[in-house]
């Protein structure tokens, strides 16, 4: 662009004088309209990143970031369908903290939290990048494992069992640990619906409370669903 300095003392013809006019209101114009679409692109921004941030909130349980248990019941019954019509397992495991109210009891609640937020971050850590972690409620807490076997998956719970129970978690002047069970169930072994699953999940679960709690059990297969197999 060529600039023309014009000596203020110079007297322009009138037509030439409208035309500098002219072109000087046409380019504050313009600055004006680019202010204005710079200033709305940057609003634009800002909302769609509340809207994700939002939309993120919704799904996440605020103190582990986790998914919470309302998005692992949608994903549950997508996963279910999808194992289904791919034709590969889909593992469900159920996961609990032991003896987490004496833990509260002895420790405080920050503490109780500082172990939720351990155990969060270890889930995270060690799930593949297609697996869902949740914090099903309370101490619970849910793995959706797509496209891993029975046996594989209650071997790999049982590594992040261990991993985890070595851990040293600060709790104000402490340092304190915890240990999980864990209840393995699979489709199509043990259903082939959300429901069933995640009760078969429970039951095992259950099972390892009952036998000593710091370990993982796999839920027996159902003799319907075994004679249907075989």
């Amino acid at each position: 662009m060529v600039l023309v300095d014009i000596d203020p003392g110079v007297v322009l013809p009138p037509d030439l004088a409208w035309v500098y006019r002219g072109l000087g209101a046409a380019l504050a114009a313009l600055l004006a309209i680019g202010v204005f679409a710079w200033h709305q692109r940057g609003q634009l921004a800002q909302i769609r990143a509340l809207q994700t941030q939002l939309e993120e909130q919704a799904i996440r349980d605020p103190l582990t970031g986790l998914y919470n248990r309302r998005y692992l019941d949608d994903a549950l019954e997508r996963e279910v369908v999808r194992a289904h019509r791919e034709g590969y397992p889909l593992s469900v495991v159920m996961l609990d903290l032991d003896r987490f109210k004496a833990l509260n009891d002895t420790f405080g609640h920050q503490a109780g939290d500082a172990v939720l937020v351990a155990l969060g971050r270890s889930l995270r850590d060690q799930v593949r990048a297609g697996d869902l972690a949740s914090r099903w409620g309370g101490e619970e807490f849910l793995l959706l494992l797509p496209n891993m076997p029975l046996a594989a998956a209650a071997a790999r719970v049982d590594k992040l069992r261990e991993r985890f129970a070595a851990i040293r978690i600060e709790a104000g002047q402490e340092q304190i640990s915890a240990t999980l069970s864990g209840g393995v169930a699979a489709y199509p072994e043990h259903g082939a619906t959300p429901l069933a699953l995640i009760g078969a999940a429970d039951s095992a679960l259950y099972r390892a409370k009952d036998q000593g709690r710091d370990r993982v059990c796999i839920a027996p297969v159902a003799p319907a669903v075994a004679a249907v197999r075989a």
